[in-house]
């Protein structure tokens, strides 16, 4: 909320309309900032290792590569998705094309880079509920851990973890159209962890500046810290605007504010129980009410929970092994609550957005 409340990324016209109407001109801003930024948008059908790889690949990253694989396995989900819903209709139907759109959308973010020596994806011939199921789990597989980069930066780990949160999220309300009592528990977005017994607490926030979030984080082994403490400040700033909204408010919601204040205040102890206990509390910075932020606390609190959002999912995808799990956890909960309450919210926004 960079007009609003400080620290904040920069407000941007917020996505108004469903995939799949959406998913046309947003890919067309999505193709341009990832030129931009150099993550991704390249698309390499047909490159044979043997007869030698396309310039722009042969030069490339490791990276750089890493990303554009993961770019091709989301577009082979996509086209799964996007299959299945043309099988069917009804509620089932617009679920996996919004799974589609997100996935698709993820793609051409990061690019793609597939050989032409690989099997082509098998795409379904008929809907079945099983199928559903099957592209559901592979999906939230995908989601459960980013790819190993060896130079990362809050970038790319923050439209990594966008992506995954996402397509998580569509992935299970796919799951919810198919109306089955019992369903498969699918994995959670950035659950995968090698080793749940190291789980060493977040360091201290280095430097107080560098919670505003245009601050540039210099060094890697800041990114938890930094992001983690971010979190926390948006989490608290979100709090604080809503203590007002429930005491300047209408009488009648004040029951609803207070109950979602409930929920926010055990997650934002979840998220503070991953920071080392002797780091300084980073509630006052967050006191900061916008300039006439009284007059409008309704969008006051639509954009700090915007911002909240993100910034916890940012610092899901920078914090390592089980503290990133923890946080991630906190973050899926308060997404999922946010996707039930809203079916357009979303955490993947158009290129230009998140640029």
């Amino acid at each position: 909320m960079t007009e609003k409340f400080p620290h904040a990324d920069a407000r941007k016209k917020k996505i108004a309309s469903r995939a799949p109407s959406w998913i046309a001109p947003v890919l067309g801003g999505v193709v341009a900032a990832a030129l931009t930024w150099g993550i991704g948008s390249t698309i390499f059908h047909g490159a044979l290792v043997d007869q030698g790889l396309p310039e722009q690949v042969q030069s490339a990253s490791d990276d750089e590569r890493a990303l554009w694989v993961r770019g091709g396995e989301l577009a082979d989900l996509a086209a799964r998705a996007n299959k299945l819903a043309e099988l069917t209709d009804g509620s089932s139907a617009e679920a996996l094309a919004n799974l589609g759109a997100s996935l698709a959308q993820g793609a051409a973010l990061l690019g793609e880079l597939q050989f032409e020596e690989q099997t082509p994806t098998a795409l379904p011939q008929s809907y079945s509920p099983e199928l559903v199921q099957e592209l559901a789990q592979d999906v939230a597989k995908s989601s459960a851990s980013l790819p190993a980069l060896k130079k990362p930066s809050l970038q790319s780990t923050k439209l990594l973890s966008q992506i995954a949160f996402q397509t998580n999220l569509d992935a299970n309300k796919a799951m919810d159209s198919l109306g089955e009592k019992n369903p498969p528990e699918l994995a959670k977005p950035l659950s995968a962890v090698a080793d749940q017994d190291q789980n060493q607490p977040v360091a201290c926030l280095p430097d107080p500046n560098l919670l505003n979030a245009d601050a540039e984080v210099k060094d890697s082994k800041n990114f938890d810290s930094v992001t983690v403490a971010r979190a926390l400040d948006r989490g608290y700033a979100l709090d604080y605007a809503l203590q007002l909204q429930a005491a300047r408010g209408v009488s009648s919601q004040s029951a609803a504010i207070e109950k979602k204040r409930t929920a926010l205040s055990k997650q934002l102890a979840s998220l503070r129980s991953a920071v080392d206990a002797k780091c300084e509390d980073l509630r006052q910075p967050a006191y900061a009410l916008p300039k006439d932020g009284l007059k409008d606390l309704g969008n006051v609190v639509s954009d700090a929970t915007e911002d909240f959002d993100q910034a916890l999912v940012l610092a899901a995808g920078s914090s390592d092994e089980g503290t990133g799990q923890r946080i991630a956890a906190v973050a899926f909960e308060v997404l999922d609550s946010e996707a039930k309450a809203n079916p357009e919210h979303r955490i993947l926004v158009s290129g230009a957005s998140v640029n």
